[in-house]
């Protein structure tokens, strides 16, 4: 072996060392040195940078480097300094003070024990070089980081309030845990005094900083006063006016001081200032004691009163003397924070509405109240049972509560910001909860149905919000749907639905899905229908929060959705099927409104161009909800093969004709029908109807209208399709669509 390759004892080191002197390929590094003491092995090496012509920052084509590694410990992380005398000095992502040897970089913000499970020699060579590529190109720290710290901390834990930094603080929270504290401050003052500590809280705001690279620690007054004076900040002359007053000089013998100091960060010089960096010490005295060390107040032994100190002079006091213990800070999550550390694209507060505080409406709603989507106002009407606490978030203890209320409170306490409410009534009845839930629908801007039920997601597709969407389970649990409109609301989420039971019952990706329910059904009441069906938390969780990825998706996105995910309880795989949302043309006469989908309209007229000059036809299926007078038009199916056709009529068949309305009834939970005809007029005859056709819309409605069922005729002409509906006692509209709309 090389002797330079003996000299190292860290493996790191050695690694290093190798991949420098054996590579067969250039490492575009130079080894220049190796040397050792009882406890480091020390690299210095030159390094060869890539560079651009223009560079933000002067670095070099060649750059020296030192490389610090503990001899005897792998899991201690390397230390890297530049060895230039003129390093630029104050730059992001390095340190202020020179150290034996260098200048400090900061090469890595992963943990070491995960960075260094796979870094080798020239891994660590190659990041270094990166590193220097990109603080010439001024892109070592990228527009999307946070800013970096002036300062390191470490120690105890201060837990600050979340939002602006501004006003008084309280003690919330003291905890001693294995020797260490953990402080929390909060904006309002506790009903219940904290006791274990007494602290006196500082807490002065320095001039904006623009941030830059690492200062050393101040572990004494001294340091601290002179790093905040070359911030701008006289730190020791307001120290002293807040010691002195009134306020503090009550009790300082038995309170320790504590310095919140506040120091707001820009990214740029001219930019805004974008998040705060709080430092927080502990002085090792009393307040009383402080004040001395400052020589600016006196406490009687006898009485144990502080006073302030007649010819008392703090440019007499030893700074120095004062010691100072740096605590870690931690700020409490908003909303705001919490989509940042949760990932989420969006950066403003959503308002929005949810029918359902159950199953899936609950988890759906905490998941995305934790990645920061809200605030939410939860809309449901009853109490929370025994058995739900198996699937739903809410708990024991709420056992009896509204399902709402109880919801409401979990997610105020998810973060320190709260803003979720709750309206625990039926939407349908909301009694005197009826202006809270219509104000909640308006400024929503996505109103979800959780409570898979079809009359909630009809209620919801007639409300005036601004864009309505449904999620809920299949039968079986092990399908999630999830439909929504787009921000224009061109398809309601009804329409959608109705598109849904047609797909259900058509696509082999859906087969089963609607047929699948369970049959092993619990009791748990003495009602007829107080049952529910078994189904495993985790598969709900896993349903659910691609339910509450869906949310956070339709925020950012203007489309219209209907998505179905499919669980294999199994083997846990769940496979997505995604379905085109059709346009609809809608109609409106009173309180009656059809639609007819543009995939119906495609379809006769497809099968018109194949039937070339002679006419053809066949039956429309469709849904209806006889509550609130509406009905959708899905699906117009071809002539039966034992149909007539001529240029001058059609005579529709009836060969296979029922079994396929039966097997599109079974599909789709029973919820498709035979709804009416649809016929073509070739060549250039108008989309119109003719006598005969007259004679078929009163055949419906003798034998449709009859029944209560809605009842539709279709003509598809060259130009246009015309379509008329009919229902008894609500009325009879007509429309007509223009090829190519």
């Amino acid at each position: 072996m090389d002797a330079a390759f003996e000299a190292p004892r860290s493996r790191l080191a050695c690694s290093v060392v190798r991949y420098l002197v054996e590579s067969p390929n250039h490492p575009y590094a130079t080894l220049t040195s190796v040397s050792r003491d009882e406890t480091f092995d020390v690299l210095d090496i030159e390094l060869e940078i890539e560079l651009e012509q223009r560079r933000e920052v002067p670095i070099r084509p060649r750059e020296p480097i030192r490389l610090i590694f503990m001899s005897s410990d792998d899991d201690w992380q390397p230390r890297v300094l530049s060895r230039r005398e003129d390093f630029p000095v104050g730059m992001v992502h390095t340190n202020l003070d020179r150290e034996a040897g260098g200048l400090a970089l900061c090469i890595w913000e992963e943990a070491w024990s995960d960075l260094a499970t796979n870094l080798t020699g020239q891994a660590l060579i190659e990041r270094i070089r990166t590193w220097f590529s990109l603080m010439a190109a001024g892109a070592v720290h990228g527009d999307d980081q946070l800013l970096e710290p002036l300062i390191h901390s470490s120690s105890h834990t201060l837990i600050i309030p979340s939002g602006e930094m501004c006003g008084s603080w309280y003690t919330s929270l003291v905890f001693n845990h294995n020797g260490l504290i953990t402080l929390g401050m909060s904006k309002e003052k506790p009903e219940k005094e904290v006791t274990g500590h007494s602290f006196a809280i500082y807490t002065p705001q320095l001039p904006s900083q623009l941030h830059r690279g690492l200062a050393g620690t101040p572990y004494d007054l001294d340091a601290l006063q002179r790093l905040c004076l070359d911030f701008g900040f006289d730190l020791v002359e307001d120290l002293v006016r807040w010691v002195l007053s009134p306020e503090q000089l009550s009790g300082a013998p038995n309170r320790q001081p504590i310095l919140i100091i506040t120091v707001p960060k820009r990214r740029t010089e001219e930019g805004p200032d974008e998040q705060p960096e709080v430092w927080c010490y502990t002085l090792g005295q009393s307040l009383a004691e402080l004040g001395e060390r400052l020589d600016v107040t006196i406490t009687e032994p006898k009485t144990g009163l502080t006073t302030a100190k007649l010819f008392g002079n703090v440019s007499n006091a030893d700074l120095p003397s004062v010691h100072m213990v740096p605590w870690r800070v931690v700020q409490r999550l908003n909303r705001a924070m919490a989509r940042h550390f949760a990932g989420m694209a969006h950066k403003t507060d959503t308002p929005l509405l949810a029918i359902g505080a159950g199953a899936i409406g609950s988890n759906v709603i905490m998941m995305a109240t934790r990645s920061g989507i809200g605030p939410w106002a939860v809309v449901d009407g009853d109490i929370t049972l025994p058995h739900n606490t198996v699937r739903q978030v809410q708990r024991n203890g709420s056992v009896g509560l509204p399902k709402a209320s109880v919801l409401e409170i979990e997610l105020n306490h998810v973060f320190e910001e709260g803003g979720n409410t709750a309206i625990p009534a039926n939407v349908f009845a909301p009694g005197e909860h009826a202006d809270a839930l219509d104000a909640a629908a308006r400024n929503s801007e996505i109103a979800v149905d959780f409570s898979a039920s079809p009359a909630v997601l009809g209620w919801l597709s007639d409300q005036p919000v601004r864009r309505g969407a449904s999620a809920f389970f299949g039968p079986d649990g092990s399908d999630l749907v999830v439909l929504a409109e787009n921000k224009s609301r061109a398809v309601r989420v009804d329409e959608i639905e109705a598109q849904y039971f047609w797909s259900v019952a058509t696509e082999p990706e859906l087969n089963g899905h609607l047929s699948a329910a369970r049959l092993d059904s619990i009791r748990y009441a003495n009602a007829c229908q107080d049952l529910s069906r078994p189904l495993p938390p985790w598969q709900l969780q896993t349903l659910c929060g691609l339910a509450a990825g869906q949310i956070a998706q339709l925020i950012e996105s203007d489309q219209a959705c209907f998505k179905v995910w499919r669980l294999k309880p199994e083997t846990g795989a769940v496979q997505a099927v995604v379905i085109p949302v059709q346009q609809v043309h809608r109609y409106q006469v009173g309180s009656m409104r059809v639609s007819i989908s543009d995939d119906v309209v495609s379809t006769m007229r497809e099968l018109r161009s194949k039937a070339g000059r002679n006419e053809t036809g066949g039956v429309l299926v469709g849904t209806f909800d006889l509550v609130r007078n509406v009905a959708h038009v899905v699906a117009a199916l071809p002539a039966p093969t034992d149909s007539k056709q001529a240029p001058t009529y059609f005579i529709r068949g009836k060969k296979d004709l029922k079994p396929r309305i039966e097997e599109l009834a079974a599909g789709s939970a029973g919820r498709l029908h035979y709804i009416g005809e649809w016929h073509s007029h070739p060549g250039a005859v108008p989309a119109r109807p003719s006598d005969d056709d007259e004679g078929v819309f009163a055949h419906l409605e003798t034998h449709l209208g009859s029944a209560g069922s809605p009842y539709f005729m279709a003509i598809c002409g060259e130009r246009d399709s015309w379509i008329r509906a009919g229902w008894t006692e609500r009325g009879v509209v007509e429309g007509v669509v223009t090829h190519g709309h």
